[in-house]
């Protein structure tokens, strides 16, 4: 039933209390209307704050029109400096009706509504003898007397139960709710402005498409921002509750970060400890989850997901269901969903039908019967070739979003990389090379030292000796070893902590000397991390330290004083993680990851979009080094820091392995028996990985010809 409420003068009263689908009906004279300044009494002064202070308000007209104001309860005006630009002139007096549609950040939706009021607080002609005036707050209340009927019931305890009112009162305020051409989630967002060709895309998901779409822009032109305002849209119009993101193993955190960073929104992840306590039943309980392809599709939890009834169903890197045949692909088609979200770069591979399988997912029967497809869609001899370019686009049109970088107005400068080699001293190579042989033998052998304590400490080996000498007194303290092995720790802990100046530190000074800008510097490291502020602190330059042990407002205090008068940042892989640095651009990957989506994390600090420098990446790497190896491998075979943010990850999708980059390298290091075997090992990953890029231009080309810009919103054309 919807609430009108009149005005009354009088003392202060305590507050209104405030729903989206109230109505609340003021007077508006001539004079009022010229100085955009309204009246408010009795209980509406208090009705946006307690207290009665000012608070900022919008007001929208019915022709979508909006202004903004301020409810000043202390003075008792609603100031609207536009009000002339949302309402019609009033000759002498009327009033006005203010319906609302938020309350968090108040909107109200406003309109003439009638002559003014006949007496002090009544509504006017609508407010018949059958609803009395009554008082609430100090404000006078008649229901509307179409409500009339509804009242009675309730006097004669006729009434529904209390779910029937709740699913009324959420029904008038989905009626109440801007159309999607209008995007109510876009003053909610942090940290994303989105372009055009994303807005453009959201409309059309929501309006033409109904929620059911693949999401196929190229790569690095936002298609997770239009999957996450797609996904905040139906949350904020009570469209959706249950969310499934299903997303391969690597990006489950990422994409839980991103949704809490960019849209406010909290999901919990397959494997967060309060999930797992849960067992299957899990994905029942938990109404926001994040997921990788891999556990979902497990047979044990794949029959309870098949019963949750999910609201929206996201699925990231969607063309690994391009088959239909696959245990993947026929446990999304089984989810029950209303929505569905399909989010790839490359729809088509290696045959059409892989596009197909996609739209079939989304619209059955949209692109016919397979066997009608394969007639009337493909060409004779080629399966990658549409027979009906153009008729096969005007089907996908109404299933299928793609833009490219050619017409939207993304750019991005330059990424300028330099490998600064570092010849280290005489100890440091040989404790790097008899701790590593250490680790290597130890490993091999299923000694007491683990794949991935090896693992750990050589990657700490390949940062700074200060990290190395940490673990390695952690390890000697920590746990038993067999007599032999301890001395061999024993004397690999002391040879490191015998060294004093390192030759990475140095180099990093010297770096400092001739760059004339603020300088981001990463370590994966906590120990490296406090080595360099002490070596930098002593050098006279002022440093800032960021990582994940520091509280939100310290956080915010480092990047300001960063952005201040600090000239470096020391930074972990915290700072990798959604931080917008790009005030700086000159980068420093003291010690270089394993992982090249780590490697392209942290680039994409500075090189961003609104970035207007080039920007320079300084890799310090010492020969002989599996980082030198690395570097070699992404640098010189598939020319990394010239590609787009988000190719990489394409390309490693082309490897015909599920392991992740960092891995593979760590088995060829276990595996290799000298240096020169890794050393080939990686030339053999590298030729392997520039065959996966070739793979993936050639894909891209493929789409290119297929879709060109026929599927591009229509805003964007």
């Amino acid at each position: 039933m919807r609430r009108r409420r009149g005005v009354r003068g009088g003392a202060r009263t305590y507050p209104v209390a405030l729903y989206v689908g109230d109505r609340f009906e003021l007077p508006l004279t001539r004079e009022a209307w010229d100085a955009g300044r309204i009246l408010l009494d009795g209980g509406l002064r208090y009705l946006v704050a307690a207290m009665g202070e000012p608070v900022t308000v919008t007001l929208r007209a019915a022709a979508g029109r909006s202004a903004p104001g301020v409810w000043d309860g202390a003075s008792g005006l609603l100031s609207v400096p536009r009000l002339a630009d949302l309402l019609p002139a009033v000759d002498d007096a009327g009033r006005i009706s203010l319906d609302v549609e938020a309350v968090g950040a108040p909107v109200f939706r406003v309109a003439l509504v009638g002559p003014a009021s006949v007496g002090p607080g009544l509504e006017g002609p609508t407010a018949g003898p059958t609803s009395p005036a009554h008082e609430v707050a100090g404000v006078r209340v008649r229901s509307d007397p179409s409500d009339a009927g509804i009242v009675g019931a309730f006097a004669r305890a006729a009434h529904a139960p209390l779910e029937a009112w709740h699913l009324n009162r959420w029904a008038h305020a989905i009626a109440l709710t801007p159309g999607f051409d209008e995007l109510v989630s876009l003053p909610f967002l942090r940290d994303v402005l989105p372009y055009e060709h994303q807005l453009a895309a959201v409309k059309t998901v929501l309006n033409r498409m109904r929620g059911r779409a693949l999401l196929a822009d190229e790569v690095g032109l936002g298609k997770t921002v239009e999957a996450g305002i797609v996904l905040s849209e139906l949350l904020w119009r009570r469209l959706a509750r249950r969310v499934l993101v299903l997303v391969p193993p690597g990006l489950v955190t990422q994409w839980q970060e991103e949704l809490r960073r960019k849209f406010n929104l909290d999901f919990v992840t397959h494997d967060a400890e309060a999930f797992r306590q849960e067992g299957p039943g899990a994905w029942k309980r938990f109404e926001r989850v994040v997921a990788s392809f891999h556990t979902a599709k497990r047979a044990e939890h794949a029959r309870v997901i098949a019963e949750v009834p999910y609201d929206l169903v996201i699925v990231d890197e969607a063309h690994h269901l391009r088959n239909a045949r696959t245990v993947l692909w026929q446990f999304v088609n089984r989810l029950r969903r209303t929505y569905l979200l399909l989010l790839t770069a490359t729809p088509v591979q290696n045959d059409l039908e892989e596009l197909f399988n996609l739209v079939t997912l989304l619209q059955p029967g949209q692109l016919r019967t397979l066997r009608a497809f394969r007639r009337e869609h493909l060409a004779r001899g080629d399966r990658r070739q549409a027979r009906d370019p153009d008729g096969l686009r005007r089907l996908l049109a109404d299933v299928m979003v793609r833009n490219r970088r050619a017409t939207t107005p993304v750019a991005l400068t330059r990424r300028i990389a330099r490998t600064v080699v570092v010849e280290p001293t005489p100890a440091e190579r040989d404790l790097y090379v008899g701790l590593s042989d250490f680790l290597r033998e130890q490993c091999r052998s299923g000694g007491s030292v683990t794949r991935m304590m090896a693992q750990t400490l050589q990657m700490e080996l390949g940062s700074s000796v200060p990290a190395a000498l940490a673990s390695l007194d952690r390890l000697l303290a920590g746990l038993r070893w067999e007599p032999a092995v301890g001395a061999s720790l024993t004397e690999l802990r002391d040879q490191a902590a015998a060294i004093g100046d390192d030759a990475k530190s140095a180099a990093l000074l010297r770096l400092l000397g001739t760059w004339p800008d603020k300088l981001l510097v990463f370590t994966r490291f906590r120990a490296t991390q406090a080595h360099l502020a002490r070596v930098l602190g002593a050098a006279g330059h002022d440093v800032a330290l960021y990582h994940g042990g520091l509280r939100r407002q310290e956080k915010e205090a480092v990047v300001q004083a960063f952005a201040g008068p600090c000239r470096v940042l020391i930074s972990t892989e915290a700072g990798g993680e959604g931080r917008n640095l790009q005030f700086a651009h000159g980068l420093v990957n003291y010690d270089l990851p394993w992982n090249p989506m780590r490697i392209e994390q942290r680039i994409g600090r500075l090189s961003r979009v609104g970035q207007r420098r080039d920007v320079h990446v300084f890799n310090l790497v010492a020969p002989g080094t599996i980082e030198e190896a690395i570097l070699g491998v992404l640098d010189a075979k598939i020319n990394m820091f010239e590609l787009v943010i988000g190719e990489i990850d394409m390309i490693l999708g082309q490897l015909s392995t599920d392991q992740d980059f960092e891995e593979l390298v760590t088995d060829l290091w276990l595996g290799a028996e000298d240096a020169h075997a890794f050393r080939t090992g990686m030339q053999a990953l590298g030729d392997t990985l520039l065959d996966a890029k070739r793979a993936y231009l050639s894909i891209k080309a493929l789409d290119d010809r297929l879709f060109g810009d026929a599927l591009a919103p229509a805003a964007t054309r």
